[in-house]
């Protein structure tokens, strides 16, 4: 059995159960569930470190969790440019402070002969820093673990997962992860300046964009406008899950929350962050 290790040091994440489970408390603390007759298809989370996006990714996954309890989580991380195949994490299970991860390997066959993937590599936090959150919200869940291409593929991917969700008969969520706008010297872009009237245009201009463009569950868009605006770190992520949930049967998305790093520590650098769930 192949088992994948954590990657990511405490700092991303809290390494002990008891502490990943008073710190997932403490976020969603108060968080008000969906209106009666909600259905939901998944959603797009952060991916930075719990001190700074947890909060928000928390409350995405426990509005969904509300829900429905799924038989498999897809997960699309990013990090990739358009040039990359998706990657499959194609191990048997991935652990977690919470315990051990079941990897969903019926997909694993199905995926491989109706896409060009390649076999992601340890190294990347958008994809492992959901993990210990699904495995509290979703326990039985299994996860199917994806990184998506900033590119057309990212749409397929998203519509190939579902396609064969429905072969399988296994009912499914899609979750995108990403984090928005990179701002300052630390990420070497800085088209506004700094200081209030930079944070400004983040939250109003560019993040805005992207996110209303999520909110209409424009794909093609959105892939166009994280590249142009370089609005979106993995908008490849984004993207298969919005392409996964329409198959599924989502018609809208309802945005969370919206804020940025400078909200929780201010500083000349700062990303922005969107928790959105994909609703039908």
């Amino acid at each position: 059995m192949r088992i994948r290790s954590r990657m990511l040091p405490p700092g991303w994440y809290p390494g002990s159960k008891s502490e990943c489970l008073r710190q997932i408390e403490q976020m969603t603390a108060g968080v008000q569930p969906l209106p009666a007759g909600v259905k939901v298809w998944g959603g797009i989370v952060p991916h930075a470190g719990w001190y700074f996006s947890g909060k928000l990714a928390a409350k995405v996954f426990y509005l969904a969790a509300k829900v429905t309890q799924p038989q498999v989580v897809a997960v699309f991380g990013g990090h990739l440019g358009g040039g990359s195949p998706p990657l499959l994490v194609p191990d048997d299970a991935w652990e977690t402070p919470l315990g051990t991860v079941t990897l969903a390997a019926e997909f694993y066959e199905p995926l491989k002969k109706r896409l060009t993937l390649k076999e992601e590599y340890p190294g990347d936090n958008t994809i492992e820093i959901q993990l210990p959150m699904v495995k509290h919200f979703f326990p039985n869940a299994k996860v199917l673990a994806l990184r998506a291409p900033h590119s057309q593929e990212a749409i397929t991917l998203g519509e190939t997962v579902a396609a064969i969700a429905g072969e399988l008969k296994l009912s499914l969520l899609a979750f995108g992860s990403t984090d928005l706008t990179h701002y300052g010297p630390n990420y070497g872009w800085a088209p506004k300046g700094y200081g209030p009237d930079a944070v400004k245009w983040v939250k109003e201009v560019n993040d805005k964009k992207f996110v209303d463009l999520a909110l209409k569950m424009d794909g093609p868009k959105l892939l166009q406008a994280g590249f142009q605006d370089q609005s979106a770190c993995s908008a490849g992520g984004a993207a298969a899950a919005i392409a996964a949930a329409k198959k599924l049967g989502a018609t809208k998305a309802a945005l969370v929350d919206y804020y940025t790093s400078y909200d929780v520590m201010p500083g000349d650098s700062f990303v922005g962050y969107a928790g959105i769930v994909l609703e039908g």
